[in-house]
C-alpha cells in the first residue's frame, strides 16, 4: 500500500513533467463545513477521499495585450480556450496516473459541462475556485477569482477527485489588501461587491457571448435543449469574451 506522503511526492513529480507549476491536495472531510463542495464532490465520485487542485499560469506579458482596446478581447478569448483545453488534458492525465496505481479518479473540467439552476446563473458541478483556495494555491479575491500569490489572477485551475489518501496541504492565511477595490471600481455592470461573491447572472450577461449557441437555438428549442446549447456553445474557443476587467485590472502578480 502506497502511503499518502509517498503518493504526494510521486504526484508532484508527475505533475511537473506535465508542466504543472503548483499542485496541492485536501481531504474531503476538510470541506464538510461547505455542503455544496462536500456533496458536489461526492456526487462526482462517491468514494472520493482526496481533492487535488492545480494551477496553470499564463504569461505576465499577455496582460498588456489583454488590455488593448481592439486586440485584447480576441486575444483573451483565444488564450482562455486554449488554456481550458490544456487544463482539462492535464486533469485527465493526472486521473489516469492515479488509476494506474490502483485508485479511482475523475477529472473536473475547467469550463464545461455546466449546470444552470436559473437564468444566466451558469456554474460547474463543484466550485474549483473554492477548492483551490482551500488547498493553499491562493485565496478568493474581492473579484471572486482565485488569486495566486505569484501570478495573481493569471491562472487557470484544474481539479481531480480521487479515492486515494494523499498528504494534505493547508489553506493560506493571506488575502487581498484591505484598501484595494480596483476590481470593484472597474466592473462595468457592478457585479462585484468586494466580498468575494459575484452576481453571476449580471456578470454572465456582460462577460461573454456564445455565437454557436445562438445559431443552434434557431433549430433546437431552448427549453428542451438548454444543457446542450450551453455546453456545446461554451466549450473551448466557442466563446467570445466581451469583458475581462476583473482579470486585467488586478495588480497582484503583474
Amino acid at each position: 500500500m502506497v502511503d499518502g506522503k509517498s503518493l504526494k511526492k510521486d504526484l508532484v513529480e508527475y505533475s511537473r513533467s506535465l508542466g504543472i507549476r503548483a499542485v496541492k491536495s485536501i481531504s474531503l472531510e476538510s470541506v464538510k463545513d461547505a455542503e455544496a463542495l462536500y456533496e458536489g464532490a461526492r456526487g462526482l465520485l462517491p468514494s472520493v477521499r482526496s481533492i487535488i487542485s492545480f494551477t496553470r499560469p499564463f504569461p505576465k506579458g499577455a496582460m498588456h495585450l489583454m488590455k488593448h482596446e481592439s486586440r485584447g478581447l480576441p486575444f483573451y478569448s483565444r488564450m482562455a480556450g486554449l488554456g481550458g483545453r490544456d487544463l482539462d488534458g492535464k486533469a485527465l492525465s493526472l486521473s489516469l496516473f492515479l488509476e494506474d496505481r490502483g485508485f479511482q479518479a475523475v477529472p473536473v473540467f475547467s469550463c464545461t459541462p455546466m449546470e444552470i439552476p436559473k437564468k444566466l446563473d451558469m456554474r460547474g458541478y463543484v466550485s474549483q475556485i473554492d477548492l483551490a483556495a482551500r488547498s493553499g494555491l491562493g485565496w478568493i479575491g474581492k473579484n471572486g477569482l482565485l488569486i495566486s500569490p505569484e501570478h495573481g489572477t493569471r491562472v487557470g485551475i484544474g481539479t481531480v477527485l480521487t479515492d486515494a489518501e494523499i498528504e494534505h496541504d493547508a489553506q493560506l492565511a493571506q488575502g487581498c489588501p484591505e484598501d484595494c477595490f480596483i476590481c470593484v471600481e472597474n466592473c462595468p455592470v457592478d457585479a462585484i461587491d468586494g466580498s468575494g461573491k459575484v452576481d453571476r447572472p449580471r456578470c454572465t450577461s456582460n462577460q461573454a457571448i456564445a455565437p454557436l449557441s445562438l445559431m443552434m437555438a434557431k433549430n433546437f428549442p431552448v427549453k428542451e435543449n438548454l444543457s446542450m446549447l450551453v455546453n456545446v456553445g461554451s466549450a473551448d474557443e466557442h466563446v467570445w469574451y466581451t469583458c475581462n476587467a476583473c482579470v486585467t485590472r488586478c495588480p497582484i502578480g503583474t
